[in-house]
């Protein structure tokens, strides 16, 4: 564990004092929960935007259940039920400390010291509730500072492996969570806004191999609004906790399928999904990743299974972003070194516009 790399990808840069700073900044704290045996997935970000007086600490939380641990009453129309909430409060002066960070909201709190983290969400009216520690255990990384994106810039650092605690809440029926769930957490900051011509693709999939050992991915692009046009693409290939590759640029072929027709998606928060009821969109059903070097290969292979729509608003113009958020079934074959690693598990993507 590299505690000074990680101390730079925890640390807030969002001023929290000047109530001149500027309306665009963003801060955001993104958590991935996935228990490969039962196929449960959860996603809890917590965003700090704007400033202080004027700004506003932002929840999404989806938790995607398979039907068969849920009473009938909770099932949906197929294998699995997605439930979600999102929302915004003011931005006050009790709602955040640096040190150590916490981020302190109605029903939401989020504390990091160190390696340790803990988060708190209790949504009565969703049904939704989580509680759980962490402890960083994969190597950090510090990705980008400040990347030109839009009319300003982004940053991000990640840490793809923690080991995890807690329980999760839906409708009543409660799920422990334990150090078999896989828990991943990355860090994005920056100033820009929503709505202009910008988007990105992620995922970060978690697979186990025959022998046992783990594989997890994580794929990053940022693009244009319509993704015919992107900067650097990257996968970073971590085995249990260590990075042990990069596939970079035109080593990576990446190739998102659609479906044939339009669909209405769960769509958060609700003032939006209100707004965009009857935007019906083509939403993602699958991907294949090849990535290929002098070296090492790599092929990923997606089905997606849950899909949620959030829409993000500006906060100063009538505009907005959409972010697909999928997840589903992942298959990864991956030659590193001369040895052949075959592996099946489970994958969180967003693909932004």
């Amino acid at each position: 564990m590299d505690e000074r790399t990680l101390a730079s990808v925890e640390q807030l840069r969002i001023p929290t004092t000047d109530q001149s700073a500027p309306l665009d900044w963003k801060d955001w704290y993104h958590f991935i929960l996935m228990e490969p045996k039962s196929g449960l997935r959860v996603l809890v970000n917590l965003t700090l935007s704007g400033r202080l007086t004027g700004g506003e600490l932002q929840l999404s939380f989806i938790a995607t259940i398979p039907r068969e641990f849920l009473p009938a009453e909770l099932h949906q129309d197929n294998n699995l039920a997605t439930f979600g909430t999102a929302y915004p409060q003011r931005w006050v002066a009790e709602t955040v400390s640096r040190e150590p960070l916490r981020l302190q909201g109605q029903n939401v709190s989020l504390e990091i010291d160190g390696r340790q983290s803990q988060v708190t969400v209790q949504d009565e009216g969703s049904g939704l509730a989580i509680a759980f520690t962490a402890s960083a255990e994969a190597t950090p990384l510090l990705v980008t500072e400040e990347s030109p994106f839009g009319s300003g810039f982004i940053g991000w650092g990640l840490v793809p492996g923690l080991q995890v605690a807690g329980e999760l809440s839906v409708g009543g029926v409660n799920f422990p969570i334990h150090r078999d769930w896989f828990c991943y957490h990355d860090r994005n900051f920056g100033r820009f806004r929503w709505g202009e011509d910008i988007g990105w693709e992620w995922f970060v999939a978690f697979a186990t191999c025959n022998d046992g050992q783990t594989l997890t991915l994580v794929l990053d692009r940022r693009t244009n609004r319509d993704h015919s046009e992107w900067g650097l693409s990257y996968i970073f290939v971590y085995l249990g906790n260590r990075l042990r590759k990069i596939f970079l640029g035109t080593t990576l072929a990446i190739d998102w399928e659609w479906s044939r027709t339009g669909v209405l998606p769960m769509r958060l928060p609700g003032i939006m999904a209100s707004v965009f009821a009857h935007r019906s969109v083509p939403m993602p059903e699958s991907l294949r990743v090849e990535a290929a070097d002098e070296r090492d290969s790599l092929s990923v292979a997606v089905n997606f299974d849950s899909a949620m729509e959030l829409v993000v608003p500006d906060n100063r113009a009538r505009q907005y972003s959409f972010i697909e958020e999928v997840s589903g079934n992942v298959e990864v074959k991956l030659l590193l070194d001369g040895e052949i690693l075959h592996g099946r598990g489970l994958i969180y993507a967003e693909y932004v516009v």
